[in-house]
């Protein structure tokens, strides 16, 4: 990319915005065939994936930083990082949050079910795209904008990257406490949560919810509900069930 410093760094933040994008796109719409439903996927509420940006950021780096490297270790290095990036999202939202967030146990050569062999085959594809494809055409792109376009834009993403951040983490720690919550209340006396509600209008209280944005995204996290049910009302997990596919809840 041309320009001063500032301007790059302008730059390869739209490089990232995009590539977030474009990676939300591929995962929502391959997500959405597998479970046949529509399917927003990622961590933040919005479309964007930013591990995908993540990854093409490093691809970038990595191609300029070996670029007279010999062509397998070139190669080497670029496939490999986006799968690197994966295994150490996955290690660090587990850390920060205390919830796995996606689980490849049951593919063939996992490790620690963080990253498998299946999902780097789609990464080293995307990466040989990025490469020959979609980095030229971006930059390209993105160079061509007015400089004072690219500051608003620069400035209003990152706010908004920020406040989806914020909302997003704030959703997994809600469910976090939810799910305590839920065992305390097991633990103490047995019964039911809210079994009040069973009679009601049948309308999800607020504190379920809450919890949609985070299952729906993260089916898997739905194991965490799976050893409470007696304490759910059945009609409450039979929504759920149908609001993000009954195949992630064991009776």
């Amino acid at each position: 990319m041309v320009g001063l410093p500032h301007e790059q760094a302008l730059n390869w933040f739209l490089y990232f915005t995009a590539t977030s994008f474009m990676g939300w796109i591929i995962e929502s719409a391959y997500r959405s065939a597998i479970e046949r439903r529509p399917v927003n996927s990622g961590f933040l509420s919005g479309p964007f994936v930013p591990i995908y940006g993540f990854g093409a950021l490093a691809i970038a780096a990595l191609a300029r930083l070996l670029v007279h490297a010999h062509g397998s270790l070139y190669w080497a290095a670029l496939v490999a990082a986006p799968t690197v990036l994966e295994y150490l999202a996955s290690f660090f939202l587990e850390k920060a949050f205390g919830l796995r967030l996606w689980d490849y146990s049951n593919e063939a050569f996992n490790l620690r079910g963080r990253i498998c062999l299946l999902y780097s085959f789609f990464w080293a594809a995307l990466t040989a795209l990025t490469v020959y494809l979609f980095e030229p055409f971006l930059i390209g792109r993105i160079n061509a904008v007015e400089p004072y376009a690219r500051y608003f834009l620069s400035g209003a993403f990152t706010m908004y990257f920020v406040m989806d951040t914020i909302g997003s983490s704030r959703a997994l720690i809600n469910f976090k406490a939810f799910v305590s919550e839920l065992k305390e209340q097991i633990a103490r006396s047995g019964s039911a949560l809210l079994p009040a509600l069973e009679t009601e209008a049948r309308k999800l209280p607020r504190e379920v919810r809450r919890l949609l944005k985070p299952l729906k995204a993260f089916p898997l996290l739905a194991r965490h509900l799976n050893p409470l049910r007696k304490g759910i009302p059945d009609w409450i997990t039979a929504r759920l069930e149908s609001m993000i596919g009954g195949r992630h809840f064991r009776r």
